[in-house]
């Protein structure tokens, strides 16, 4: 089966033709590309070898029926996930070690790191065994506190609060999390923010770092803040939306349900081998740290007080 299209690449479709190597950490990895991600972290070690590889190419939509199909992610026979975005981009994901990247022309570096940083590289970490949660992760004090939650609960707004009182930012959105080690593998030095949160927060927003043509949301760098070495997971706070502010401790069960539902995108996970790795993730992590429900209302004018429970929490 032939996944890449036959031709030269030149600067329309595919992108792909800056010459050179650049290298950045991401989630554990040491990631080489033909062109710059702006909005990813160098790696620091030049004599790391790469763990995984960006290309940029056109990509052939394949004849062969994908045996699953979730949302815009289709995964075939061995494996390989074939990302399709909205706006006409393909991702080309195997192995854990590859994405082919075919991008249409005129595509921002923001846009290009919003699509990047989501179902493609999830799915690259599912197939190295390391489902992501949906989450973002605020170091305070020696140890990493996962916000975790459905799109809408506040992880962002809430982790940028914190952000502000000077702890550390490790991950935004996708939190990789190691079961084996405890240890949260750090993402990227910038936050995926709303306008009106990032206004909150006093960030001043750049129309070339918007996520999408469209939409009001814009990436935030925060190099300053960002804590590039992996972090001991020290809990879990899964947000959700209620009349008043609630925080309730999960037992092991609950925890580890609590967990799945959290994965980000939990049907990729299940697309990949039913679902049994993830299962032992959940299970693990929800023996080694403690998880709580934190229901929060609307009002903004609540952030104070729920940063004082995170810090709380974090230093009991």
């Amino acid at each position: 089966m032939s996944w890449i299209k036959d031709g030269p690449v030149g600067p329309g479709r595919g992108g792909g033709d800056m010459a050179g190597e650049c290298r950045y950490r991401i989630y554990g990895l040491t990631l080489s590309s033909p062109r710059p991600l702006p909005f990813l972290w160098p790696e620091p070690d030049p004599a790391r070898p790469a763990d995984a590889v960006l290309r940029f190419a056109p990509v052939a939509i394949p004849v062969e029926t994908p045996l699953r199909q979730a949302r815009r992610l289709s995964v075939y026979a061995d494996g390989t996930g074939l990302h399709q975005a909205v706006n006409g981009a393909r991702f080309l994901i195997r192995e854990g070690r590859e994405i082919t990247v075919d991008l249409p022309a005129g595509t921002s570096e923001a846009e290009l790191h919003a699509l990047l940083c989501g179902p493609p590289l999830g799915w690259l970490m599912c197939q190295r065994g390391l489902p992501p949660m949906h989450a973002c992760v605020v170091a305070v004090g020696p140890v990493a506190v996962a916000l975790a939650g459905d799109s809408g609960a506040g992880k962002s707004t809430l982790a940028r609060t914190l952000v502000g009182r000077g702890h550390g930012l490790v991950t935004d959105d996708q939190a990789v999390i190691d079961p084996a080690t405890g240890l949260v593998l750090p993402g990227y030095p910038a936050m995926k923010l709303w306008d009106g949160t990032a206004a909150l927060a006093g960030d001043a927003v750049d129309p070339g770092r918007r996520v999408r043509a469209g939409l009001e949301k814009y990436y935030i760098p925060m190099p300053d803040a960002f804590r590039p070495a992996p972090l001991p997971l020290g809990l879990v706070l899964v947000l959700s939306k209620g009349a008043e502010r609630r925080l309730e401790r999960a037992d092991p069960h609950e925890a580890a349900a609590l967990l799945l539902r959290c994965l980000y995108r939990p049907e990729f996970s299940r697309g990949l081998d039913e679902g049994r790795i993830a299962l032992q993730w959940g299970v693990t992590l929800a023996r080694a740290v403690p998880v709580f429900r934190l229901e929060r209302s609307d009002d903004l004018a609540d952030l104070p007080t729920l940063a004082d429970a995170v810090e709380a929490l974090a230093d009991a």
